[in-house]
């Protein structure tokens, strides 16, 4: 995996981190942390959200693939939990690289 760029935080959006990667599968995703709420809610809801999403080369959506989507009750342990993925990406989805084709002369 490869740390392409730290995005800049959308306040509004209550985003604590948001991360574009490129995976050993060489697609493209957005780690982002994020507080579900803007005001304090209940204990027993869940209050932060870490998702990955794949985007193309250029950070858009082509279509809504999340292949992880992890809530938390605590903030630090969901800036945690992004810090190891950026550590474990590729482990923790199970990417692996693309199979080199042989060419047919």
């Amino acid at each position: 995996m490869k740390i392409l760029q730290e995005l800049t935080l959308v306040e509004r959006a209550r985003q604590l981190r948001h991360t574009f990667v490129q995976g050993k599968d060489e697609k493209h995703y957005k780690i982002l942390t994020f507080a579900l709420y803007d005001f304090k809610a209940p204990p027993e809801f869940a209050t932060h959200e870490t998702n990955v999403e794949e985007v193309n080369e250029n950070g858009g959506r082509t279509v809504l693939v999340q292949p992880l989507i992890k809530r938390f009750f605590r903030e630090d342990e969901a800036m945690a939990f992004h810090q190891e993925l950026l550590e474990k990406f590729d482990e923790t989805l199970r990417l692996k690289a693309p199979e080199k084709k042989e060419a047919k002369h």
